[in-house]
């Protein structure tokens, strides 16, 4: 709908396709401004101080109310059928909840000292007018028993349209081709921004709740400005359980309706699912927390979400997140117990068997390790040999994760030969210790595939038991563990009888002898003899280091040998 200085109303349905009728509803007198808020209402103003209302448009058909008798009406809007306003020239303010219901359903209220030159309502922002200092009034509810109006100065020249949009966002144009625009006019410290959009003087402006406004200028051109995509940001969960998760992130919508709020979640980075947010963000509200409760997932299990905004005028997209869910107590863990199978030769392929049962249900990951050390991009179960594994001991490992959780194990070691000529494993060995003449004494070999040497950590240690100061028994950890078991009461300290570090030459041999220090001396003169812990740990071949060997030897002037309880190679 558009009206004329002579007092014509043009309607067209469909603007874009078809032309427009024109029908003289006020005679000679000027309209000056229209707005309909519906297709079955339309208002009107005139030069005159009258209302013209209309409830079928297409007909033509138009009532014509006084209600500003005296004075020009200079603009008036209708954000829906039960809130319209108008402004006139003496700084008058109109409003009605029912503008087809007479003069009496209008009431006036001054505002202003000068004239009002355009007004616009929303829903959203309540109403916003202009007057011919530079100001905008506005007010949240002007069809109120007793409305308030705020006046804030925002701009030196002089004013000329404005328009507010369902979303909130209003923009004022001016005689110097500057906007300014405010998402909350109505506020108690309501803040405008300035911009400049044209060289000319605009003579008009209109805004979607999107976040499109277009403009009118004198010389018949159009200006149009929108306002930033969906500001979009992801954050770390709220809540994560085993199975369920509350996904979380903030949204700036700009200042314009938003289209969608939505999660996209899945077990990667594509994803492959996806949940509304629990609450859609208001236009004006600025940075909202936003949330989704997630249910039905897997336990133990990793999770990828995003947060996605969209609006009319483009889509924000939050960054990538990653959550694991809890492990379940319902479920049993699957512990894997891997080995190599295959021939161990450059060329040749490896497999690594993840030694789990048929029946079990858990998702296996494999990584391969030469010397400790985890060899890059071998990730799958097979494992083709390279020259650069030649001399070089070979490991895979493999983590099963269940609902339960993880567990991680490797295997034995496998030693690629070097030149294709199978070779011993020939690590560095070490023998059974003796305790004789006050002395331990042990055998040490490094390994001839060590290029660097060896270097070999010698620790003794033992237990002992005290009631009190007095020392009623010394024994080694495994022996310790036991004693504990049946006497509660007594108190437990490890104490280290002799600590030793050497370095051996690639190849080399050697026996060790310990003398036993005065701790060692200390204990057997209150108990006569006892069992201490032999730890040996270092270079194992090459430059892996590793436990060697944990022996219990017995000490005592009646010890006639030491009791080699086992070598143990920790993988």
């Amino acid at each position: 709908m558009a009206v004329d200085s002579g007092g014509h109303a043009y309607f067209n349905p469909s603007p874009a396709v078809s032309g427009w009728s024109s029908t003289d509803v006020d005679g000679s007198t000027a309209l000056t401004a229209v707005s309909c808020p519906s297709s079955s209402l339309c208002v009107a103003s005139d030069a005159a101080g009258n209302v013209l209302t209309s409830t079928s448009p297409a007909s033509g058909a138009w009532t014509v109310v006084s209600i500003d008798p005296g004075r020009r009406l200079t603009g008036v809007s209708c954000s829906s059928t039960s809130l319209c306003v108008a402004v006139d020239d003496g700084g008058f303010v109109l409003a009605s909840s029912d503008p087809t219901r007479g003069a009496s359903a209008w009431h006036e209220l001054r505002v202003d000292p000068g004239a009002l030159l355009a007004v616009s309502c929303s829903a959203s922002s309540g109403c916003v007018a202009l007057d011919s200092a530079g100001n905008a009034l506005a007010s949240r509810n002007p069809v109120a028993p007793a409305p308030t109006w705020s006046l804030t100065p925002i701009d030196t020249g002089q004013l000329t349209a404005v328009s507010c949009a369902s979303s909130g966002l209003c923009v004022a144009v001016d005689e110097r081709g500057a906007a300014f625009a405010s998402s909350d006019p109505a506020s108690s410290v309501p803040a405008w921004s300035e911009s400049r959009a044209d060289p000319q003087a605009l003579a008009g402006v209109s805004c979607l709740g999107g976040g499109l406004c277009v403009a009118l200028d004198g010389a018949g051109r159009s200006v149009a400005g929108r306002v930033p995509a969906p500001h979009v940001t992801s954050l770390a969960p709220a809540e994560v359980t085993d199975t369920t998760a509350t996904l979380s992130g903030v949204v700036d919508p700009n200042s314009a309706l938003l289209g969608a709020c939505t999660f996209e979640y899945g077990t990667s980075a594509s994803y492959s699912n996806m949940l509304p947010c629990s609450l859609l963000p208001a236009p004006l509200g600025g940075p909202q927390a936003v949330s989704a409760q997630l249910a039905g997932l897997q336990p133990n299990t990793s999770y990828h979400y995003r947060l996605i905004a969209t609006s009319p005028v483009g889509r924000g997209t939050g960054a990538d997140e990653v959550f694991t869910t809890a492990v379940s107590g319902q479920l049993a863990l699957v512990s894997p117990r891997p080995s190599i199978a295959g021939t161990p030769a450059v060329g040749q392929t490896l497999r690594c068997q993840p030694g789990v049962s048929a029946e079990a249900v858990a998702q296996l990951s494999y990584a391969w390790l030469r010397d400790l050390i985890p060899i890059a991009a071998a990730s799958t179960s097979g494992y083709t040999v390279k020259g650069q594994d030649s001399g070089h001991h070979l490991q895979c490992q493999v983590t099963a994760t269940d609902g339960a959780g993880s567990v991680t194990n490797r295997s034995g070691f496998v030693t690629i030969p070097v030149g294709g000529v199978p070779v011993s494993a020939s690590e560095t060995t070490v023998g059974r210790a003796r305790y004789r003449n006050h002395r331990l004494e042990l055998v040490l070999g490094c390994s001839p595939q060590a290029s660097s040497g060896c270097h070999v950590s010698v620790r003794l240690s033992a237990v002992e038991m005290l009631s009190g100061r007095r020392v009623v028994a010394v024994a080694g950890r495994a022996a310790a563990r036991h004693l504990d078991g049946r006497v509660a009461a007594l108190r437990r300290r490890t104490v280290v009888l002799a600590h030793l570090d050497l370095r051996l030459a690639q190849g080399a041999h050697t026996t060790l002898r310990i003398a036993l220090g005065a701790q060692a001396r200390r204990l057997l003169s209150h108990v006569g003899s006892f069992s201490a812990t032999l730890n040996v740990s270092g270079t194992v071949i090459g430059s892996l280091q590793a436990p060697l060997s944990s022996q219990q030897v017995r000490l005592g002037a009646t010890a006639r040998r030491a009791a080699n309880l086992g070598l143990s190679r920790v993988r």
